[in-house]
């Protein structure tokens, strides 16, 4: 009975120490977003009424106070933050409440579990996947690497952007060490997966498949590079596995001959804390395994493509 009042007491001196940092860098994005607000309307109030000649000011009268706004923007969009040290306490609040709530959950559900949450991964340098190759851009962090059923596999959120548009989209991709069998690439990507609001193009070397399965059909589109290979590969079981298959958002899959990736869309940036409400470490460990217990489905999944 002690023991678990001594934890609440520990659980609860934590939240508020994070809560803590949590408030800090809120009070500064909160005043550097009136302070820049305020220019911006003032900025604004006069170039309407200089348009509407309310004010007439001379030539040098007008250029030293256009003058004196920009450099107020300035100060406002560059400077001000660094006084603030909205970077810093951003990144420390970050760092501690991922260290407390989401590391040891994470690191604890798998064989060699690790996490790293601000390590930059090259997405080029660790996947084949060919939609990769083809983005714009694709930066990726918060890092779960380990071990499930004896298959390796690397977790991680990904900001993707993909053809001409600059929106993009925040995605999560799980790449795993499978050997398919495969000859070749095969992907099935989903009939809602967008990125950036644009539709995915079919690949101009790879021909489309269709399955056994009426419902997985109707969900997804798949594309190979050799038909008879990835019609062959293309199993029943398979397709009723993944149409059932509830990854958070519209997915992606990408199948080669030793490594298979999962591109899962998502509306927001996956395992964040929260700044505009209280920290619970109770709802950081739920979200934690949420994601915990996608790599686990998906990896299940992957044993009928061994």
């Amino acid at each position: 009975m002690e023991d678990n009042k001594e934890n609440v007491t520990e659980n609860q001196s934590v939240e508020d120490k994070i809560n803590g940092l949590r408030k800090n860098y809120l009070k500064a994005d909160i005043i550097w977003k009136l302070v820049s607000t305020v220019v911006f309307i003032i900025a604004g109030v006069y170039v309407v009424l200089v348009f509407k000649r309310v004010i007439n000011f001379n030539f040098l009268t007008n250029s030293l106070i256009v003058l004196a706004l920009l450099i107020v923007i300035f100060l406002c969009v560059y400077l001000l933050p660094h006084f603030l040290k909205m970077n810093s306490k951003h990144k420390e609040y970050m760092t501690k409440y991922k260290e407390a709530f989401l590391k040891p959950t994470l690191e604890e559900a798998f064989s060699k579990g690790e996490y790293n949450d601000f390590e930059k991964i090259s997405t080029r340098d660790l996947t084949r996947n060919s939609m990769l190759k083809k983005a714009k851009s694709a930066v990726a962090n918060d890092c779960i690497r380990g071990t499930y059923k004896k298959i390796p596999f690397l977790r991680y959120d990904l900001a993707l952007r993909y053809g001409k548009k600059k929106a993009g989209s925040d995605c999560v991709m799980i790449v795993s060490q499978v050997d398919t069998h495969l000859k070749s690439e095969v992907q099935i990507i989903g009939k809602d997966f967008k990125i950036g609001g644009m539709e995915y193009e079919q690949p101009e070397t790879y021909c489309k498949i269709l399955s056994s399965h009426e419902k997985f059909d109707s969900k997804f589109s798949v594309y190979a590079k050799e038909q008879d290979d990835g019609q062959k590969f293309l199993k029943e079981s398979l397709a009723a596995k993944i149409v059932k298959f509830k990854a958070g958002g519209p997915i992606a899959l990408f199948f080669d001959k030793d490594e298979v990736s999962i591109i899962i869309r998502r509306s927001k940036d996956a395992m964040e804390a929260p700044v505009y409400k209280k920290i619970k470490k109770s709802q950081a460990v739920k979200e934690a395994n949420e994601e915990v217990k996608i790599i686990k489905e998906w990896i299940d999944i992957l044993e009928d493509c061994m």
